[in-house]
């Protein structure tokens, strides 16, 4: 039995002259470094810059935040703010076309500096900057294009977050950021 299908770009490894080849890439590459590696919620960076306004994010935990400005606002510091500092090294992506846009499924890893200091050893990312923890996550993006964005001439409309908490959680139990009790337990 046959399937349909439909031509999909597949990428292996991180942002590099290849993956900018993409229009959808390129514009991860820029999102990923200017908007979210850089925090640039808690600057002032208004999320129509980079989402719709109809942006739906649903967070690791489940939790689902509706709306550009309430998911930008509310939703994404949720997901960063127990990190001093946070990095993505992104290492596999599928991405294809829609009747309005594209989605990408992708990998990366999150290096992650946390505010409580501690002795472990470091991890390197692949530049040798060392970090805290690193943890595997997994996104699907839907993105839409709109020629009045100011960049690259697309916005994203949908983002779902699939994250391993469990290295970042254990340290910040260990360093006492985080209790027991904060948990639930």
């Amino acid at each position: 039995m046959s399937f349909p299908t439909q031509p999909a770009h597949i990428h292996n490894g991180g942002f590099n002259a290849e993956s900018r080849k993409h229009p959808v890439l390129e514009w991860m590459e820029d999102y990923t470094r200017n908007a979210i590696d850089s925090r640039s919620w808690g600057s002032g960076t208004p999320y129509w810059e980079w989402h719709t306004e109809d942006w739906t994010l649903q967070t690791a935990n489940g939790a689902i935040y509706h709306g550009g400005e309430n998911a930008w606002k509310e939703g994404i510091p949720s997901v960063y703010s127990l990190f001093k500092a946070h990095l993505h090294e992104p290492n596999f992506a599928v991405t294809f076309e829609t009747s309005d846009g594209w989605e990408m499924i992708g990998q990366a890893d999150m290096y992650a500096y946390l505010p409580v200091p501690g002795s472990e050893q470091k991890i390197k990312d692949p530049s040798g900057k060392e970090w805290d923890c690193v943890t595997n996550s997994a996104f699907h993006f839907y993105y839409v294009k709109d020629e009045k964005a100011k960049h690259h001439g697309m916005l994203l409309k949908k983002t779902m977050i699939f994250a391993d908490s469990g290295p970042a959680l254990m340290l910040m139990l260990k360093r006492g950021q985080v209790k027991l009790a904060d948990l639930g337990l």
